[in-house]
């Protein structure tokens, strides 16, 4: 069942503006940071994707999950100390609100039309790679994990699904099956009614053990693919978006290092 711009906040913690100070002086010291780069700044109110799981979905509860949501709220709330809310809608819908300052921050890709309302980290939060996943009884797995480029596609009928892009894009040549979702694609593709699908790792892991097809199920690395690079972003008119952003970006490389990043990317596989 679909839950529409359902939000959450975190833990139901009122912070002053005296005690967010607090908390973000102390984080920008265990962060190596200057006293003077803090953020000052209260709950952020976060966006997401209500479709697009792995990365960020609304669960059978209500609950809004995702690898990127799980990765901001490690940050965030447990090595940066604020509080966040975030609600989950159409991603048209969610962009817009952040343009027009009703919430603060998206992780997304960086284009030209978002850094004109967004300040982006430098450090990546995910990036999403590209794979072929195919069955592993397919008559045609030798070819199929011969696969280098584009045109190789072309010899394999391929799964998606009616929104993606890549229809007429890549695949805009090729003898393409389209399915609802992604779930339903990688369904089709274990049965042998699909040669192909392209997508990403953790996608596709995701889906397939929902399904309970994932040992039915294999990848290639897909090289001749550009990567999708997911960063943090928070709003230019937020009064402490260029503080945020600093802290953030040294978060980020601790919770990378100390593994706690690649940890929420495995639960979901």
């Amino acid at each position: 069942m679909k839950t529409k711009d359902k939000i959450i906040a975190a833990p139901a913690t009122v912070l002053t503006r005296r005690s967010v100070l607090s908390l973000l002086s102390a984080a920008a010291l265990s962060l190596g940071l200057p006293q003077n780069a803090r953020a000052k700044t209260s709950a952020l109110k976060i966006n997401w994707y209500d479709e697009f799981a792995p990365l960020s979905f609304v669960q059978a509860d209500g609950k809004i999950k995702g690898i990127l949501v799980d990765s901001l709220t490690e940050i965030l709330v447990r090595r940066m100390g604020i509080n966040v809310a975030h609600s989950a809608m159409a991603w048209g819908k969610a962009q817009e609100e952040v343009k027009q300052g009703k919430s603060d921050v998206l992780c997304t890709l960086i284009t030209d039309a978002r850094r004109e309302y967004l300040n982006f980290g430098t450090e990546p939060l995910y990036k999403s790679d590209r794979v072929i996943v195919f069955s592993k009884n397919n008559p045609k797995v030798d070819q199929i994990r011969k696969i280098v480029t584009a045109d190789d596609l072309k010899k394999f009928t391929v799964g998606t699904y009616a929104a993606d892009s890549k229809v007429k894009t890549l695949f805009k040549d090729m003898k393409v099956d389209i399915a609802p979702d992604m779930a339903q694609v990688l369904v089709r593709i274990s049965f042998g009614l699909v040669d192909i699908a392209f997508t990403d790792t953790a996608i596709w892991k995701y889906n397939a053990r929902t399904a309970g097809i994932r040992n039915k199920l294999d990848s290639i690395p897909f090289v001749d693919s550009t990567v999708s690079t997911f960063y943090f972003g928070v709003r230019k008119n937020h009064p402490d978006s260029a503080d945020i952003v600093q802290l953030f970006d040294k978060a980020v490389l601790t919770a990378r290092s100390d593994g706690s990043l690649n940890k929420i990317i495995d639960f979901y596989g």
